[in-house]
């Protein structure tokens, strides 16, 4: 297969390869790098990018079928949503001894959910389409974000030790969420 591809320089210290929605390849790279380098950077990741772009192929199909999620889908989907995850949150938050502030939904494109600073928590009603160890997986990821702001050892040792299959869950969502994101029609 001969790659071509796009590349985006910035100040950045290291090179990255993604694979757009559109089965672009992307190289973020920083300004001064030689094309030769770049070269020998997308061999060595030939094989990834392949995958990838057949794994992207294959979403954009299941999107085509299934098409672009309706106004009356997505309200239905919100209502849903602010009924289930405050539900969900409080258990989590209870057996956790977690305290927060507010909980939004909202549908997002790129995120299922965020813990900020003052201890709101934000969730993606998308989550409520999918199996429901997904949501919860989402809720207690973002509720030990009120104990571990960062994405550490700690931080995964506590959310396992609430929710012990979250690594399974948390597995179908990075390889089963892109489908639920792509069919959010475009504002």
């Amino acid at each position: 297969m001969n790659l071509t591809y796009i590349i985006k320089k910035s100040r950045r210290r290291s090179i990255s390869v993604t694979i757009t929605k559109k089965c672009e390849v992307l190289v973020k790279a920083p300004y001064g790098i030689n094309e030769e380098y770049v070269h020998k950077f997308l061999n060595s990741k030939h094989s990834w990018i392949v995958k990838h772009i057949e794994s992207q192929q294959q979403q954009n199909e299941k999107v085509c079928s299934l098409g672009k999620f309706s106004a009356s889908q997505i309200a239905e989907m919100k209502k849903q949503a602010r009924k289930i995850i405050p539900e969900r949150v409080d258990y989590y938050a209870k057996i956790a001894g977690i305290t927060y502030k507010r909980i939004f939904i909202r549908l997002q494109k790129t995120r299922w959910g965020s813990c900020s600073n003052d201890g709101n928590l934000n969730f993606n009603c998308l989550l409520v389409m999918m199996p429901s160890e997904v949501l919860d997986s989402v809720v207690v990821h973002e509720l030990i974000h009120r104990h571990h702001m960062n994405h550490s050892k700690a931080f995964y040792d506590e959310v396992i030790s609430l929710f012990p299959e979250y690594k399974k869950w948390d597995k179908w969502l990075r390889v089963n969420g892109g489908i639920y994101q792509a069919r959010v029609p475009d504002a």
